[in-house]
């Protein structure tokens, strides 16, 4: 091998390997919530080591293991990851052992060579359009919706109806298409805007599924008799409320993740919190995104949710979805001409997040932010009780690839768009 074949494969794996060091920041910019990792998560000069609550060290990653590990956790299931997390513990693998860990991974991932006339084909893009109640009905259980008359003194027929799973499924449709004509491969987790990700509607599954899962969960002691009983007589609201909507989330990072994504896209519009119940307009309108990340002690608690802690540790992908974010953040200032949101602006930005470098873009432990395994944003493009949007999200007057939209829907999905191919090009 000549001098400079050996230098260019040298900064190669340089640009690929990630140290200790990058771990650690890792874990203090967007991992270690207000602390509550500090006994739980030890750095040394060679090794991680992840601590029960006694302090007793109970998984340990060594320097030369980061990559293999990371690569591990990015590309293979869950069971996998489980029993990889039992059988090693502490001990330091050999090579022999840390290339015997390769033989198990499958980059599914691996970054296609694109076509000039479909510069995005081979890639895989994931959108999660949230919600999905689009009556008055369903969209009460899920309180994901704007129902009140504008102005009741000077426009009193002026009605205020939005429907927030509406928003985003017609939102995703437009950024489907959008990619699509680049030749990218795109998965919805739904496919109709009143369906939920098991494509039915809410009231569909109660009737065709309901007692079915809970039965299969309840004979594999997943719940016990006394929740299960509690469940099975539920009301809708109580029963969205204390099962369907997590188990919901859970389905939709599941089909993602099968997916296997080069990227994920998670569709929200947001609300002025203080504005609830949310029966007149506000006069606040702020754009932002959440990454995955602030994790808390309790967090800990669970083998699962170790194993997304981890993987979002060893892996770059906390560091690529702050990049996206915050493009995508920059796109919704630029084309919607709305203000970035500091973590003054709310109070789940300055109680529930960590604040990322990147402006308006913040750590946050969301379910789909922490078990979708790809690089993601979710975005909150806009308050939908602004005085400044309402009207104008109602109002579809604009019409592209054939979809009935609000320019406001077709100005976020474009800024999804300028935002993803950048930066997809750039893996």
């Amino acid at each position: 091998m000549n001098k400079i074949a050996f230098i260019i494969i040298l900064t190669v794996a340089l640009c690929k390997g990630q140290t200790i060091k990058q771990c650690k920041e890792r874990f203090n910019n967007y991992l270690n919530f207000k602390g509550g990792l500090n006994n739980i998560v030890k750095f040394e000069d060679n090794e991680i080591s992840i601590c029960n609550f006694k302090g007793n060290k109970e998984f340990t990653i060594y320097a030369g293991e980061i990559n293999m590990l990371a690569d591990f956790l990015e590309h293979t299931p869950y069971k996998q990851q489980e029993e990889l997390l039992r059988l090693k513990g502490t001990k330091k693998y050999s090579k022999r052992q840390r290339d015997s860990v390769w033989i198990y991974i499958d980059d599914r991932k691996k970054i296609p060579k694109g076509k000039k006339k479909l510069p995005l084909n081979g890639y895989r893009v994931a959108i999660d359009p949230g919600h999905f109640g689009t009556n008055l009905e369903d969209a009460q259980i899920e309180q994901k919706f704007l129902y009140f008359i504008k102005d009741s003194v000077n426009l009193p027929t002026d009605t205020i109806k939005l429907f927030e799973s509406e928003l985003n499924f017609n939102t995703a449709q437009l950024l489907q298409k959008m990619l699509e004509e680049l030749g990218a491969t795109v998965f919805l987790t739904r496919n109709q805007n009143n369906y939920t990700s098991f494509n039915c509607s809410f009231k569909d599954w109660l009737l065709l599924h309901k007692n079915r899962v809970l039965d299969s969960l309840k004979s594999v002691d997943f719940l016990g008799s006394e929740r299960y009983n509690k469940l099975i007589k539920e009301e809708p609201a109580k029963f969205f409320k204390d099962f369907f909507r997590d188990y919901d989330l859970a389905n939709r990072a599941k089909k993602i993740n099968q997916f296997k994504p080069h990227v994920s896209v998670i569709i929200h519009y947001n609300v002025d919190e203080k504005n609830a119940p949310w029966k007149k307009m506000s006069d606040k309108d702020y754009t932002m995104a959440f990454i995955g990340g602030a994790f808390t002690h309790d967090n800990m608690e669970r083998t699962e949710t170790k194993l997304h802690f981890l993987r979002m540790l060893l892996t770059k992908q906390l560091n690529q979805s702050e990049k996206l974010a915050a493009q995508t953040v920059l796109n919704f200032n630029k084309n919607l001409k709305i203000d970035i949101a500091t973590q003054f602006d709310a109070e789940y930005l300055k109680d529930n997040c960590l604040i990322t470098e990147s402006k308006g873009v913040f750590a946050r432990n969301l379910l789909l932010c922490r078990i979708i395994n790809s690089p993601l944003v979710y975005g909150e493009a806009l308050y939908q009780d602004s005085y400044k949007e309402c009207s104008d999200l109602m109002r579809y007057d604009t019409e592209k690839y054939g979809i009935k939209t609000s320019d406001r829907l077709l100005k976020t999905a474009e800024s999804y768009f300028q935002a993803l191919v950048p930066f997809l090009k750039g893996l």
